[in-house]
């Protein structure tokens, strides 16, 4: 592992472009080349510090969900496009995020979800669930997202009206990760889901992935990873088999972010002052 971007402080979230990585750090968010670890830009952003704020970008925005505060900011620059509040305690507060062309959609807390316009901004709620959502990904003309209750929910676009469910557990469906047409679900009752997206079964159940809470962090060649930051382990899993390949132990801390471009996997966690990158053609072996 290398330590290729210092920021002075714990990243909670990033994003890997084609020549830089835009990160935040405390109030800030900073832009880092990513062959040379040099600093090109960094902006005060946000009020003050905190730990809990979640970053997803697309490469023209960047968008970061703090409790109940959703931002919008221009990738290029840093400029704040928009700021709104779409909750006011923690019966509303933001679970998780995803985007599209058109469209950023936030999941809230207790099954509802709001949408926003992409060009005017314009807000919509819907109702979807009896429970929170905190993983939610686009699929099509489709959204997919994982409850606390242990459901996966296949949603229509046009009025995020349920087609599908899927019973997979009583835990929280805590991260999803789509490959094609399969998607990987980690709940956190420690089992790990192949699903076909086409027919919206599950396929195969891997049990005692991680003791501990786990992410799918994504592909490398023919093999699903998967993150536990409290275990302090990486996972190599087969992907058409669940089959366990390798486990590695790297320090981590309670949590983080991961991002795997080609062979380099890039991590952030609350015990590194900044960016590290492991070579997975190399620690894989």
């Amino acid at each position: 592992m290398e330590h290729i971007a210092e920021t002075g402080g714990i990243v909670t979230g990033f994003h890997i472009g084609e020549q830089c990585i835009d990160c935040m750090c405390g109030t800030r968010l900073m832009k880092i080349d990513k062959c040379s670890g040099k600093m090109i830009l960094q902006k005060t952003v946000f009020d003050k510090e905190g730990l809990s704020r979640k970053l997803a970008a697309d490469g023209e925005q960047i968008f970061v969900y703090d409790f109940c505060t959703l931002y919008c900011i221009n990738q290029r620059d840093y400029e704040l496009l928009g700021k709104w509040q779409l909750g006011n305690d923690l019966s509303s507060d933001i679970c998780g995020i995803t985007v599209d062309d058109d469209t950023i959609y936030c999941s809230i807390r207790n099954g509802k979800v709001i949408t926003l316009d992409r060009q005017s901004y314009q807000k919509k709620e819907f109702i979807v669930s009896e429970s929170s959502m905190w993983s939610v990904k686009t699929y099509g003309s489709f959204l997919v997202c994982g409850t606390v209750e242990g459901k996966l929910l296949l949603l229509d676009k046009k009025n995020l009206s349920v087609i599908k469910q899927l019973v997979l557990g009583k835990k929280n469906i805590g991260d999803l990760y789509i490959d094609g047409e399969t998607l990987y679900a980690a709940g956190h009752d420690g089992k790990l889901f192949k699903i076909s997206l086409q027919n919206f079964e599950v396929e195969i159940l891997a049990r005692n992935v991680h003791k501990k809470m786990f992410f799918c962090a994504g592909m490398f060649e023919d093999m699903l990873i998967t993150v536990s930051y409290p275990c302090s382990e990486i996972a190599f899993w087969e992907k058409d088999t669940l089959e366990k390949v390798k486990v590695m132990n790297t320090p981590l801390k309670l949590s983080g972010c991961t991002w795997i471009e080609g062979s380099f996997m890039y991590l952030s966690s609350r015990n590194i002052l900044g960016i590290d990158r492991i070579d997975l053609s190399s620690d894989v072996k």
